[in-house]
């Protein structure tokens, strides 16, 4: 089977990619350590390698998951929920589908979480809070879900043979739609969110964000200890309604300079419209992606079981889309590095290039993060540039 073959290339590209870097990390982990101390540049590469070989049993394993839908998967689904091929009838094909592999990647998330990371010091997780946590991603999914999969549905019918340009439209205002709200109701029902009450550090912050002229519906702190020790921030939402969001792991980690340097290159991204600029290469992706499965050959939906489905195509860009992306993430990867490149100039401007390089290098020992990464890994992967590069760059 052609569709077959191909989900095996692809897994074989990607566990070659894996492979590779395994054996460059086992090479630099020899070297004398950079950076990173002895003993944490040796953790961080051993963590990096492990890591890979988790990702190398995934590939395996959602390979075998696919090959089972396109097998015989797919035709039981069909089987069960599709009678009358009505749209009711295709949206819970679809949801049905999403459920149902989403179940299917417990056992591997369940061993990321309980295991792997809590052997690296990582996860804080509880079996209470994970188990509640995937009820709440499976009540969005239903719900959301459902409308969100009615809605292509519809666009299928009634546009004809130029669905694919009223879906691109559709699937691009609930993506600018989720970046307007998810700061504000989405990611609250996962996380607490509370203001920023250290007035000192609030006034430098402020001060930071009107350098460049950015306005925020507030400063909050997240409580992402509960989850995992890692340290991160970001700028949410669009418009009126961006948030600043530190993890409550960053700020107790890094001391004050630090923040403010971190906190200076997520300014750098606002002053360079970088959010935008991902937005539209988003749109250009969304519509090469809809234009390419709309135009699928016949044969593909009789492989797959899925002949005179009007969900087959939805359920096809689920399992082939990947693929696609793969093809577009060494473009869009390489114009994120350098986005992340002048992003770190800027928040060295706006601090100093010492507290930036200081903050780089917080974050890669807190994150147990290994500093380089092979050009083959870093072309195809990397949307940041290794702490390496991040610091030889700011030299």
């Amino acid at each position: 089977m052609i569709l077959v073959a191909i989900l095996c290339l692809y897994t074989a590209i990607l566990s070659w990619i894996s492979y590779h870097q395994i054996r460059f990390l086992e090479k630099e982990k020899k070297q004398a350590a950079q950076i990173l101390n002895e003993k944490d540049y040796k953790n961080a590469a051993n963590i990096a390698i492990e890591n890979e070989k988790f990702k190398l049993f995934s590939h395996f394993y959602t390979l075998i998951v696919n090959i089972t839908w396109i097998g015989f998967g797919f035709f039981y689904l069909r089987e069960l929920l599709i009678d009358d091929n009505t749209r009711f009838e295709n949206t819970l094909f679809l949801l049905a589908f999403l459920i149902l592999t989403s179940i299917l990647n417990l056992p591997l998330n369940f061993y990321e979480t309980f295991v792997k990371d809590k052997d690296h010091g990582f996860s804080n997780m509880t079996l209470s809070l994970f188990i509640k946590d995937n009820l709440k991603s499976l009540a969005l999914t239903l719900v959301f879900g459902f409308v969100i999969l009615y809605a292509l549905l519809f666009c299928y019918d009634f546009f004809g043979s130029w669905w694919w340009i009223g879906a691109f439209v559709l699937a691009f205002s609930i993506m600018i739609i989720i970046n307007l709200i998810y700061p504000s109701f989405i990611a609250p029902l996962f996380n607490k969110m509370q203001k920023l009450d250290d007035e000192n550090l609030l006034g430098k912050i402020s001060a930071l964000m009107q350098k460049c002229g950015f306005r925020a519906d507030g400063i909050y702190i997240m409580d992402a200890s509960k989850r995992d020790k890692r340290l991160n921030a970001y700028f949410g939402g669009l418009f009126k309604s961006k948030r600043v969001v530190l993890f409550d792991t960053l700020v107790k980690a890094l001391n004050e300079k630090e923040l403010l340097a971190v906190l200076g290159h997520e300014l750098g991204h606002f002053a360079h419209k970088d959010i935008v600029k991902a937005l539209f290469n988003s749109a250009i992706a969304l519509f090469l992606l809809f234009f390419v499965f709309a135009h699928l050959p016949e044969f593909v939906y009789f492989e797959s079981g899925l002949e005179g489905v009007e969900a087959g195509v939805f359920a096809l860009l689920l399992i082939f889309g990947n693929i696609f992306h793969f093809l577009l993430w060494p473009m869009l990867n390489a114009l994120s590095r350098k986005n992340e490149f002048a992003a770190d100039k800027y928040g060295s401007e706006m601090t100093s290039k010492e507290d930036m390089k200081n903050a780089l290098i917080a974050l890669a020992r807190e994150n147990k993060a290994f500093i380089k990464t092979s050009k083959i890994y870093t072309f195809f992967y990397l949307s940041h540039p290794s702490i390496h590069d991040r610091l030889k760059a700011l030299a």
